[in-house]
């Protein structure tokens, strides 16, 4: 009986591999998947007190909502879960619509394009991605439009793994990504010809003050496109049912206080 346990339990776990393995595995051909994760940001043996820390921040959130805390809460989160979002989202960190006919990566290519298409920029000209994570935008953008992309992201892990994925795309000509704070960017007054963000100024802890950014390092005359969480003038805060609906997105995406910024 033993023996047919044991056989059993080893059947369940070759299952397993090979499910991991063979099943998961194509999806990254299909655009599901990253290529060639690195093994992570943090040493194993340290992420479990990066965890403690996040989770410290996570638990008070009213604490983090300013410009002081939130730097250090946003790049905690990342260096835990950029290569997870990698093997399970693509290297697109956001959420696009469904076009019928095409599949998911194209759909994303599709609105990422979208974006660059609406501030109107030319070939060679430049131009920012406000929070760029790993690149995928920037680089659908950058071969779209031929415009030279400047990507800012605050985790230094995300600029490493965006310059690698930029050199294997044959992008780098065009990708230049930056470690910096969008609420200080390390930018010239008038320096871009265009900026965009997808679903990253939300983690900023006030709206104005990182568009007021944004706008100093445009050149007069330039235009500015955001894709990002919000909730309309629809939502009730009395009703439970809207509470819950909103609580249950921020629990499930990044951040619990900075997750959905009402406009």
């Amino acid at each position: 009986m033993d023996s047919v346990a044991l056989f059993f339990t080893g059947a369940l776990v070759a299952g397993g591999i090979y499910w991991f393995l063979c099943v998961l595995g194509p999806a990254e051909r299909k655009g599901k998947r990253a290529l060639d994760l690195s093994g992570g940001s943090i040493s194993a043996e340290k992420v479990q007190d990066k965890y403690k820390q996040y989770w410290s921040f996570f638990r008070r959130p009213k604490e983090i909502e300013t410009a002081e805390k939130v730097p250090d809460f946003v790049d905690t989160f990342y260096n835990l879960v950029t290569d997870i979002y990698e093997w399970g989202w693509g290297q697109s960190f956001h959420f696009s619509p469904s076009i019928r006919g095409k599949s998911h990566r194209d759909a994303t290519r599709l609105h990422e394009e979208m974006a660059v298409d609406l501030i109107q920029v030319k070939p060679g000209q430049k131009i920012l991605d406000v929070g760029c994570g790993v690149g995928g935008p920037m680089r659908a953008i950058a071969s779209h439009s031929r415009a030279n992309v400047v990507g800012i992201t605050i985790n230094e892990y995300q600029v490493k793994r965006a310059r690698d994925h930029n050199r294997k795309a044959g992008l780098d000509a065009l990708c230049e990504v930056v470690c910096g704070n969008f609420l200080q960017m390390p930018f010239d007054d008038n320096t871009f010809d265009g900026a965009y963000s997808i679903e990253a100024t939300c983690h900023a802890p006030n709206l104005e003050e990182v568009y007021a950014e944004i706008y100093r390092v445009l050149k007069p005359g330039s235009l500015y496109v955001s894709y990002e969480w919000v909730t309309t003038d629809k939502f009730n805060a009395q009703d439970e049912e809207h509470v819950e609906v909103i609580q249950g997105i921020e629990r499930v995406t990044r951040f619990l206080a900075l997750g959905l910024t009402p406009i």
